[in-house]
């Protein structure tokens, strides 16, 4: 019998290699809460994040790997000169927390394997850069499942809904209303509301919307198309929409995204 694969839905948004100078005031910032994953590498010493309503500080140190699970509000401070690895992703497959807010993991041989790796291909010929994130999506992976035996835990889910996210992946570009995702799904309207409340908690547009606004996070990183162009490819009926719900999720306008991600 031939087994199924396990999609945990990983969906790597952007990284970059960058340099923190204290001089210019680089990754000084009170809040960086934002719905998506974030990994960080520094290779050397002087920046540090604040976490919780004390503002503990946990200092970056360069034998360490520190993930970021969304939403988790922490500020950054940096009164140093060193450079920093940054990786921002999503996983689609739902799934629940336990454990800190920020998970500290050894810089294995492994993992410093795969860090080398990906700065090495960090800006270079479109050969490379591809290689680099096929590297970024292998480390990703690595975590996750070191994660799943002590802080991730994958949830058990009705495969219609499974079926569901996938057609919305597959369709961003379109319209996509209840009454269409429902048909899709094989199921009544008021059915698979039920079931996206109950298993992801929250309605089915909402879930659509920030599918969206990460797609369009990784046009915006990647790619040097106009922002209505990348509104119109990632299902927004116009720029205006567009920027309204992506500020709304991210905390940046379109624009503003571009610029930082650019700059870093």
């Amino acid at each position: 019998m031939i087994q199924s694969f396990f999609d945990p839905g990983l969906w790597p948004l952007a990284y970059d290699y960058v340099a923190l100078n204290d001089m210019q005031k680089r990754w000084n910032y009170s809040s960086l809460a934002a719905p998506f994953w974030r990994v960080y590498w520094n290779n050397t010493e002087g920046a540090a994040i604040r976490i919780g309503i004390d503002k503990r500080i946990l200092p970056l140190r360069p034998d360490h790997l520190y993930v970021i699970p969304p939403d988790v509000d922490f500020g950054s401070i940096n009164h140093g000169r060193c450079r920093q690895l940054y990786i921002h992703f999503q996983l689609r497959h739902p799934y629940t927390l336990r454990g800190p807010p920020v998970i500290t993991l050894p810089l294995t041989k492994q993992r410093l394997d795969f860090v080398r790796r990906i700065i090495a291909g960090h800006g270079g010929a479109e050969k490379i850069q591809r290689r680099a994130t096929m590297l970024i999506r292998a480390l990703l992976e690595t975590l996750i499942v070191d994660l799943m035996d002590e802080y991730l835990v994958f949830r058990q889910i009705d495969k219609r809904l499974l079926n569901a996210l996938n057609y919305l992946e597959q369709h961003l570009d379109q319209p996509i209303d209840n009454a269409k995702l429902a048909a899709s799904m094989h199921i009544h309207q008021q059915t698979m509301l039920r079931l996206f409340k109950a298993e992801l908690g929250r309605p089915p547009q909402e879930y659509l919307r920030q599918m969206r606004a990460d797609k369009a996070s990784w046009f915006l990183r990647f790619s040097d198309e106009p922002i209505k162009a990348i509104a119109e490819k990632t299902g927004f009926c116009d720029r205006y929409h567009f920027t309204k719900v992506f500020t709304a999720l991210t905390g940046q306008s379109p624009a503003r995204f571009r610029n930082y991600n650019s700059r870093h």
